[in-house]
C-alpha cells in the first residue's frame, strides 16, 4: 500500500509544535493533524491526532486518548522516520508497506 505524507512547519508555535503532518492510506483512508513537536532536550517527534479525556491522571493532569495511532512498533517507527523527513525537507514524501 501506497502512503503519502505532507507536512506543513508552523510560523507561530505552542507547547512545542513545529509542524502538522497529514498521512493518507492508499488513496482511501488521510490522518490529519499529526503533530511534530520538538523534546525539551530539542529532539523532534510526531504525536497522533488525539481528545482530551474527563478523567485526570494521580498527578491531577488531564489524560488523553489517541484517536489515531500506529499498531506496531515497526510501523510508528517508520512512520515517524518519513514524517521528519519530510518536515526537514519541505517536500512531501509516499512510501509502501
Amino acid at each position: 500500500m501506497r502512503i503519502d505524507v505532507r507536512t506543513k512547519a508552523l510560523e507561530e508555535t505552542t507547547n512545542g509544535v513545529r509542524g502538522v503532518a497529514t498521512v493518507t492510506f492508499g488513496n482511501s483512508f488521510a490522518v490529519r493533524n499529526i503533530s511534530i513537536v520538538e523534546s525539551k532536550a530539542g529532539n523532534l517527534f510526531m504525536s497522533m491526532p488525539s481528545y482530551k479525556m474527563k478523567t485526570v491522571d494521580e498527578n491531577g493532569k488531564p489524560q488523553f486518548k489517541d484517536i489515531a495511532y500506529p499498531v506496531t512498533k515497526a510501523f510508528r517507527e517508520k512512520l515517524q522516520e518519513k514524517i521528519l523527513q519530510s518536515y526537514e525537507s519541505g517536500e512531501d514524501s509516499c512510501f509502501e508497506v
